[in-house]
């Protein structure tokens, strides 16, 4: 590892000689003022497997780094005033103390906190504040095929497609492999750009003509052949339907236990205290 230090010798532009008389140790071999960095701290700095350019890349970047960063405090030292020092002391300290805080609590969350949000719990929600679910965007529940233009037997599947029962559904997946590009779940809201996205001959232009409730297509353009069934389109403005929402509701159901339980845990903590004695207020 000693070779390594042949290429740090740059690293530091000392003001004077005093720097390397004041007291560190033996094998201290970056200085600045009464900051020193080791030899082990340096080789701690690296990956498993590295080679001489990316030890010198690592190495300088982070020692000057380190050295800019103590000699500014150095200097800061010296010409702040002791008023304002004093007030960047507390409040270093009281980030410290909510540093400490929000790990403990969260740590505690983690280990204790009841994840599990019942369906009923996501509907009752949804229904006492369903004025506030609206839509910014429009959703679309549909299907398509996409087939390349000289498919064998574009009816037959064409045929399945618009009868469109379970059976006629698992048929088209099980052929889905022939397929440019396929998706069956019409039961599920998506965003209509996705349509865009998937069926290149419906596009923003016409989308006026195409996607609408209850309608069935057969489309082509250059790049393939298209089967497409919209079942329900929700515009922009409506109701969210409970489906597209749930993963949110259950988001803020969480973030409320979460919160109820921190309230809790830090009640029953200073409770607890003045019980023992350990928190006192004294006259």
């Amino acid at each position: 590892m000693h070779k390594l230090f042949y290429y740090i010798a740059f690293l530091i532009l000392l003001n004077s000689c005093e720097y390397f008389k004041q007291s560190q140790p033996v094998d201290a071999v970056v200085v600045v003022g009464d900051a020193y960095l080791t030899n082990e701290d340096i080789e701690n700095l690296l990956p498993d497997h590295y080679t001489t350019e990316d030890s010198t890349i690592i190495v300088s970047g982070y020692i000057n780094n380190w050295a800019t960063e103590r000699l500014l405090m150095q200097n800061a030292r010296k010409n702040i005033s002791l008023s304002q020092q004093e007030q960047l002391d507390k409040l270093i300290e009281k980030y410290r103390f909510e540093l400490y805080s929000q790990a403990y609590k969260q740590e505690l969350t983690k280990q204790n906190l009841d994840t599990l949000i019942k369906s009923v719990a996501i509907e009752n929600y949804f229904n006492e504040h369903q004025k506030d679910f609206k839509l910014n965007e429009d959703l679309v529940q549909f299907r398509y095929v996409q087939l390349d233009p000289l498919y064998a037997d574009v009816e037959m599947v064409n045929k399945l497609f618009k009868k469109g029962t379970v059976d006629a559904l698992k048929k088209i997946d099980s052929l889905s492999l022939g397929f440019k590009s396929h998706f069956l779940n019409d039961s599920i809201w998506v965003q209509k750009k996705i349509v865009f996205n998937r069926v290149s001959a419906i596009t923003p232009a016409n989308e006026d003509q195409y996607i609408k409730d209850n309608k069935y297509w057969k489309l082509e353009d250059s790049v393939g052949v298209y089967l497409v069934r919209f079942n329900n389109v929700l515009r922009r403005g409506d109701n969210a339907p409970l489906s597209y929402v749930k993963p949110t509701i259950k988001q803020v159901l969480l973030n409320r236990r979460k919160l109820n339980y921190i309230k809790k845990l830090e009640k029953d903590l200073l409770d607890d205290a003045i019980k023992s004695k350990k928190f006192q207020i004294k006259s």
